[in-house]
């Protein structure tokens, strides 16, 4: 009979469980719970055994049953105590696919909370070194602090957005106005964009970077940032505009 072999991750590793297993090499679970109080011993030795209780189905529906999340090599060692069956081999195929498969298909299922962050990652780290000594980037602290922010947001950008840019636009703007951060205080670096292109941007004294930090969580995380990602949604398909000559605000 065909089984579908459902992968989990717990506590960090993929597993598999061991009702499942038993099931695909054609054993009663409860003979295959002693196997592995059996050969317990050996089969920690291949990782941590995790011991779960659940409800079982069927005619003992409702009682309460013990069973094991598995990681692979467990499995598979399981599995060698088994007659070598085409049935086994078959199983053994399906578990190696699966356990290759299972980060794939949990990534789809259960999207990165650090999505945005791991596309502005290759951008921030390689304008870091351009960063002048004494001083910080709106991208490099936007990066920074959108990490940590970014699961209590729980809202996603297109691939193609620049969230440096709004950002710095407001930043600059309250920096100057309210924050009163002196213009001659500033200086340019060369900023790589998204798809290469390089522009003379703004970086602001370290000394301004808990200021930074404050305005990002109070202002612009909860209030402005929502704007963003719905103008992003309205005209994700629309050329970005032309940047002017002079440094961007970011």
């Amino acid at each position: 009979m065909y089984t579908m072999l459902h992968i989990t991750l717990a506590d960090g590793e993929y597993r598999i469980d061991s009702r499942l297993v038993a099931q695909s090499l054609g054993i009663e679970h409860e003979s295959f719970m002693r196997t592995i109080g059996t050969y317990q011993a050996g089969i920690e030795e291949l990782g941590l055994l995790r011991f779960e209780i659940g409800v079982k189905s069927g005619p003992q529906r409702g009682k309460m049953s013990h069973y094991v999340l598995l990681n692979e090599d467990q499995a598979i060692f399981l599995a060698t105590l088994s007659r070598n069956t085409s049935q086994v081999v078959a199983f053994k195929l399906k578990l190696t696919k699966a356990f290759s498969e299972a980060p794939l298909r949990l990534q789809v299922a259960h999207p990165s909370v650090h999505a945005l962050t791991e596309r502005l990652r290759p951008r921030a780290m390689e304008n870091l070194g351009s960063v002048p000594d004494g001083y910080f980037s709106v991208m490099g602290e936007l990066f920074k602090h959108l990490y940590n922010a970014e699961p209590m947001l729980n809202r996603s950008l297109d691939e193609q957005a620049m969230i440096e840019i709004p950002v710095g636009q407001r930043w600059s703007r309250y920096a100057r106005e309210t924050a009163h951060v002196p213009d001659h205080l500033r200086r340019t670096y060369p900023h790589v964009c998204l798809g290469g292109r390089i522009e003379q941007v703004w970086a602001y004294p370290i000394a301004y970077g808990n200021t930074f930090a404050k305005w990002l969580w109070e202002e612009y995380f909860p209030a402005q940032l929502p704007d963003y990602q719905r103008y992003r949604a309205r005209h994700v398909a629309l050329p970005a505009p032309l940047q002017g000559r002079r440094p961007t605000a970011r």
